[in-house]
C-alpha cells in the first residue's frame, strides 16, 4: 500500500536564500512544499523542478495578504505547517519620511502578514495522527537585543515574536507555534567586510551558521510534539557576544 502524502508545508518568502534552502531540504525529506514568492529566481525554478508547488503574492497590504490566503485555501484545504520566513532587512533610513515608509513596509511583511495568515489558515492546519500541526515564526536575535541602526527591523521582528507567543496560546492544543531566532546565518551582499568581521567577533563560534542550521531547527520543532511557545536561538552564541 502506498503511503498517503501529508498535506503541504507553506513557506513564505522562499524563492531565495534561507527559505529556498529549507524548502529544498523538506522536499528531499519527502514533504510536499508550497513556496510563496514575490519575484521569480533561479532558486525558485530549481524548486519547481524538484517538485515544489509555488504561488506568487505581494504582501504590501492586507488585501494582497488575504487574497493569497484565499488562494492557498482553494488549492490546499489542508496544510501540515506554515513557516513565516518572508523578511526584509536593512539599516533604518536617515530621512524621516523614508523611515516611515520603511516602517510600514516592514510592519506589513513581518507582522501583518503572519497575523492575517495565522487567522486565515489555522483552520487548514492538520498533522498526521494525533500530533499537532505547526506554525513557525522566524524572527531574529535582535528581537530581544535590538541594534539601534536597525531599529525598524528589530521592532517589527520583536512584534512578530510577540504575535507568535499569542498564537501559541490561542491555537493550542491542535497547533504548535514556535519561534526560531537566527543570528549570523549568512551576510547580506551590502554588508562590508568590516561589518562582517565585527559580527563574527561577537559570535562565540566565530563563523556564520549557513541555512542548514535553520533547516535543522525547523525539522526539530516539527518532529517534537511537545514544544510550543518555544524561542530557539540559532546564532552560534552571538547573543552573548
Amino acid at each position: 500500500m502506498s503511503k498517503v502524502p501529508t498535506p503541504p508545508i507553506l513557506i513564505t518568502g522562499a524563492s531565495q536564500r534561507i527559505g529556498a534552502h529549507v524548502a529544498r531540504r523538506l522536499l528531499e525529506a519527502g514533504e510536499q512544499v508550497l513556496v510563496h514568492y514575490r519575484s521569480e529566481t533561479d532558486e525558485l525554478k530549481a524548486l519547481q523542478a524538484a517538485g515544489a508547488d509555488t504561488l506568487a503574492a505581494d504582501f504590501a497590504d492586507a488585501a494582497g495578504i488575504q487574497a493569497f490566503a484565499k488562494a492557498v485555501r482553494a488549492r490546499y484545504p489542508q496544510l501540515r505547517a506554515v513557516i513565516h520566513n518572508a523578511s526584509a532587512f536593512a539599516v533604518t533610513c536617515d530621512d524621516a519620511h523614508d523611515a516611515a515608509q520603511q516602517f510600514a513596509a516592514f510592519f506589513n511583511i513581518h507582522m501583518l502578514t503572519p497575523f492575517l495568515l495565522n487567522r486565515e489558515l489555522s483552520a487548514c492546519l492538520q498533522a498526521q495522527g494525533d500530533a499537532p500541526a505547526d506554525i513557525i515564526h522566524i524572527t531574529d536575535i535582535y528581537a530581544d537585543n535590538p541594534a539601534p541602526q536597525y531599529d525598524v527591523y528589530c521592532a517589527t521582528k520583536a512584534g512578530l515574536q510577540n504575535l507568535a507567543v499569542s498564537a501559541a496560546k490561542q491555537l493550542g492544543p491542535a497547533i504548535k507555534v514556535n519561534i526560531i531566532q537566527p543570528g549570523p546565518i549568512d551576510f547580506a551582499t551590502w554588508q562590508s567586510a568590516a561589518q562582517q568581521a565585527e559580527v563574527l567577533d561577537r559570535t562565540l563560534l566565530k563563523r556564520t551558521g549557513g541555512p542548514e542550521a535553520i533547516y535543522q531547527a525547523v525539522r526539530s520543532l516539527m518532529d517534537n510534539d511537545f514544544m510550543t511557545g518555544a524561542i530557539i536561538p540559532v546564532d552560534g552564541g552571538s547573543r552573548w557576544g
